[in-house]
């Protein structure tokens, strides 16, 4: 009989209490993040983390019962990083209610997504089990949490029939096109025109649809 690939263990072994556990631990993690990019999810072992940490192989596993649940923990800190930055650009847009909202509000959400790209790119085409990762699973839900928030705040800038159906597609479009140009610029440095004409429709089609009509 053929035996199951052993499940990734995403559980950290236990929290640091004291400061210096806590700087350990976020050295572990930090390490990781940066290493993921740089030599790639396979390519990166407990033992290159904990060198790039500058900690002891122990002190890792201390904390960690091996790379995958450090990945995880580096999977929830850029869950909470993007829309932490999705938040506050929120507040902003619709405090200022200006004639421009919708582009402003995309551009950020492009950026926001940007800054991240590299690290973003690895969960997506390297990790194996991303979809699996509990803050990746409630990406979705957290997103449209957000964007009705922000629909409810945006008064009546929102045009009247702009349903939870509509805001939901909306907000799918949005996700998909970001991350697709997002990506698309990692490997395609000299489509700026392109990325700028598809962002341009983009924040012209949304605007129809959300703006209440003058």
């Amino acid at each position: 009989m053929q035996r199951s690939a052993k499940e990734p263990d995403f559980t950290v072994r236990k929290l640091p209490a004291q400061r210096r556990s806590r700087e350990t631990f976020e050295a572990v993690v930090t390490a990781c993040a940066w290493l993921l990019p740089e030599r790639g999810y396979v390519g990166t072992t407990t033992n290159h983390i904990a060198e790039r940490a500058g900690v002891n192989i122990s002190s890792l596993y201390e904390y960690f019962p091996g790379k995958d649940a450090i990945v995880a923990v580096v999977a929830e800190r850029l869950v909470e990083r993007v829309l932490d930055g999705l938040a506050a650009g929120a507040l902003d847009v619709v405090s200022r209610q200006r004639e421009d909202a919708v582009r402003r509000w995309i551009e950020h959400i492009y950026e926001t997504v940007a800054r991240e790209r590299q690290l973003v790119a690895v969960f997506l085409y390297q990790v194996p089990y991303t979809n699996s990762l509990p803050s990746v699973q409630a990406v979705g839900e957290r997103i449209l949490d957000l964007s009705q928030q922000i629909r409810e705040h945006a008064g009546g800038f929102v045009h009247p029939d702009f349903s939870n159906a509509t805001l939901r597609l909306v907000v799918n479009l949005v996700t998909s096109t970001i991350m697709e140009l997002v990506l698309a610029s990692e490997g395609d440095p000299g489509g700026e025109g392109d990325r700028a004409e598809l962002l341009d429709e983009l924040i012209l089609r949304l605007d129809g649809w959300i703006r209440t009509p003058a």
